[in-house]
């Protein structure tokens, strides 16, 4: 009898684990190496984010999973390969572009939001724009010819010109896309010039199984979600109770698990469930995004490993307990360290560095030191970093580590990851 089995392998059926299990499962789930393609078809959606002090978020979220990863190798996926698509997910996201089907709730949900503030009073706006769309695509914010601006936008999240804003809109509502990002901004296009034929020619989904889909897929990325997580976890257009009845029909159709850790509710994807029966191990050091999926659900983080985590990036700095753009450090089944770093150049300037408090306390862990300094060098190549700044008050073992990182990755000494294995899931 499998492991799963044993534990109740039947959808409807409870699924109750240790937070022992919980985390070994994450670990296989999330950070067994893979290339681009597999980790995204894994996690089905990856949070996007602009700032880049060290690389953006999806760079951030692929260098923990895929041996040999350098900034920006996402944008092969997504911009040539057309496997991903930039589309609003939670917050805005690289997404499977296979799921564009699906994505017709959101785009209508988005064209009623944006139907009196732009659709009907910039009505000829709108269709100017997608004439010289058409015309001559793809084209970024700058290269329409209407960079007038519009009545009342002065003051607003995209700024005062009405073509901006037109954008947004159609955007939001699948009308066009982003064919590239040029410096993190988008160039856009139609559809039909930039999708896949056969992805455009579906037909949609009907609707409920289009939210039941888009719900299982947030549970995939993170690979578990507690049911009752914060909005911005659970934040999608429409109404709350759609997405409630879509966790529902998700649960009972199998799509998605429901599991118990030691008294929390949590809804777990089946592939993650599946790894119980892996004999794979959970060694090494991995530095997380601050939007890694593994931690969008900061309350279940804590249940399930102990780790308090809050990201700062949008706080005073006089507010600020660890720092401005803080990475998790997560060392087999525990979170063990976080730091705040930014790259400048070639040099990757370390401003501060915290241990957990249980690690802080005594001698490191055996075997934590050799896999931190992997993991440092493997960063360090990953940044194109040749050199290093680091803070006082880091402690001798951190700084020691990060030094002797340097060392070796200026003399090519990068180690890599285990081999690349098959994919837990394909996605799909």
């Amino acid at each position: 009898m499998t492991a799963l089995a044993a534990l109740g392998d039947a959808p409807g059926r409870v699924v109750r684990l240790t937070r022992a299990d919980a985390r070994r499962a994450l670990w296989r789930y999330h950070f067994t190496p893979d290339t681009v393609a597999g980790v995204a078809r894994r996690l089905g959606s990856i949070q996007y984010d602009p700032l880049a002090p060290l690389g953006r978020n999806p760079d951030l979220v692929l260098q923990a999973r895929v041996p040999g990863y350098r900034i920006d190798d996402w944008q092969g996926a997504t911009y040539c390969d057309r496997l991903l698509l930039d589309a609003w997910d939670k917050q805005v996201c690289l997404t499977l572009t296979d799921d564009w089907p699906a994505r017709h709730v959101f785009h209508s949900w988005f064209a009623e939001s944006w139907r009196a503030r732009v659709f009907e009073p910039h009505a000829d706006a709108v269709r100017a724009t997608l004439e010289e769309l058409d015309a001559r695509g793809p084209l970024g914010t700058l290269d329409f010819t209407d960079q007038s601006v519009g009545g009342g936008l002065r003051g607003s999240w995209y700024g005062p010109k009405l073509v901006k804003h037109v954008l947004r809109a159609l955007w939001d509502s699948g009308q066009v896309v982003t064919h590239a990002r040029e410096k993190g901004r988008h160039v856009y296009d139609l559809p039909a010039r930039s999708l896949p034929e056969e992805v455009v020619r579906a037909d949609p989904l009907p609707v409920d199984a289009a939210w039941t889909h888009l719900v299982s897929r947030r549970v995939q990325a993170a690979g578990m979600l507690r049911p009752n997580a914060d909005a911005s976890v659970w934040f999608m257009p429409g109404r709350r109770s759609t997405t409630n009845d879509a966790v529902r029909r998700a649960t009972e159709e199998g799509a998605v698990r429901a599991a118990e850790v030691e008294g929390v509710r949590f809804l777990a994807f089946p592939e993650l469930l599946r790894t119980l029966d892996d004999d794979a191990g959970t060694e090494g050091v991995r530095f997380l995004a601050p939007l890694d999926p593994l931690v969008w659900d900061r309350r279940g983080v804590a249940h399930l490993y102990g780790f308090e985590y809050v990201w700062e990036v949008y706080k005073p700095e006089v507010a600020r307990r660890w720092g401005y753009y803080v990475l998790p450090v997560l060392w087999q089944e525990r979170f063990v360290a976080r730091f705040d770093a930014r790259t400048e150049g070639d040099v990757l300037a370390m401003r501060a560095w915290h241990w957990e408090d249980d690690v802080a306390r005594g001698a490191l862990p055996a075997g934590l030191e050799e896999a931190l300094e992997d993991a440092a060098v493997r960063f360090l190549a990953y940044l194109g970093a040749t050199s290093i700044r680091l803070p006082r008050g880091m402690g001798r073992s951190a700084r020691g580590v990060w030094q002797r990182a340097v060392a070796r990755a200026r003399r090519g000494d990068v180690p890599t990851l285990p081999s690349v294995r098959a994919p837990v899931g394909d996605g799909r």
